[in-house]
């Protein structure tokens, strides 16, 4: 179970001789064994993600962000996984009328979920989310303009993200001026503006100042999908805001996110929903699994 942390299964299976069905089994059993024993008992603070993986659907990840672990995986994203995480908060002593801010994203499933099944939660959209629709905006006004700007083909991997990340020859290409005077250029200013915005506000009143200049500048500019996503953001206006309320709980949700995007990549995929599951609860919950291997 210890090695299942951090290495492939199959390297264990490898190691151990033999098939990973073997392995899979045996961990498996003990997370489902060791999953009653969790103690959602004064629970308050939560943060609800979902994960995808290819050509499989999606999962959504409950958090419990006070304590920084795992307390619930269930299949999909819509507003049917509010009331499983809801029957299965219940059974491990949760009580959804305790819980009040929660983390999402701005899925209008997650949205319905929590107001019937969360009736006192207060729904906050968190700072990476907003960000993550903002490079897709940006994407779609590159895909768009490359038609006719030769300029933009292939150049992908040069908008989302700031400069500072990129490598070598990458940020020269991007500075190239008639790349700068391109509608994804501007659109690309939008995004490091929201960006700057997150990091830099010290309270809620100079993020919101921040946000409605901002908001103004999308809905004035040409590109459309830029002007969408300020309909968006008009849309979810109280919930974003909400995040400069609640920055170290969203650091928390972000941080699990690495984490199990780190699972994804080092078993480069999994093969059914099950084995996704079983390892995001290993790997992030707060399993007692001395309890049920002793």
């Amino acid at each position: 179970m210890e090695l299942a942390k951090s290495q492939p299964v199959a390297d264990i299976a490898e190691r151990v001789g033999g098939h990973d069905t073997r392995p899979w089994r045996f961990i498996r059993h003990y997370v489902q064994e060791a999953r009653p024993y969790e103690d959602c008992t004064g629970v308050e603070t939560i943060g609800i993600d979902e994960t995808s993986r290819k050509g499989h659907g999606r999962i959504t990840v409950v958090a419990d962000l006070t304590e920084r672990n795992v307390t619930n995986v269930t299949p999909g994203r819509d507003s049917t996984t509010a009331k499983r995480f809801a029957d299965d908060f219940m059974a491990l002593d949760g009580d959804p009328d305790r819980v009040r801010p929660v983390t999402c994203d701005m899925g209008p499933g997650f949205a319905r979920g929590i107001r019937g099944r969360l009736p006192n939660a207060a729904k906050t959209i968190d700072g990476f989310h907003v960000v993550k629709h903002a490079n897709e905006a940006v994407d779609k006004v590159r895909k768009a303009e490359a038609g006719e700007n030769g300029l933009l083909k292939r150049t992908k991997c040069l908008w989302p993200g700031n400069e500072s990340n990129l490598t070598d020859p990458q940020p020269e290409v991007r500075r190239d001026p008639a790349k700068r005077r391109s509608k994804t250029a501007r659109a690309c200013g939008m995004r490091e503006r929201l960006q700057d915005i997150h990091a830099d506000s010290a309270n809620h009143t100079e993020a919101e100042a921040g946000s409605k200049a901002l908001r103004s500048w999308m809905m004035h500019s040409r590109p459309e999908p830029m002007k969408a996503l300020a309909g968006q953001f008009r849309r979810h206006w109280q919930d974003i805001l909400a995040y400069f309320g609640h920055r170290r709980a969203n650091a928390i949700l972000e941080g699990l996110n690495g984490i199990i995007r780190h699972v994804k990549t080092r078993s480069r995929g999994f093969r059914n929903m099950d084995h996704s599951g079983t390892m995001i609860y290993l790997t992030c919950g707060k399993l007692g699994l001395n309890t049920v291997t002793a």
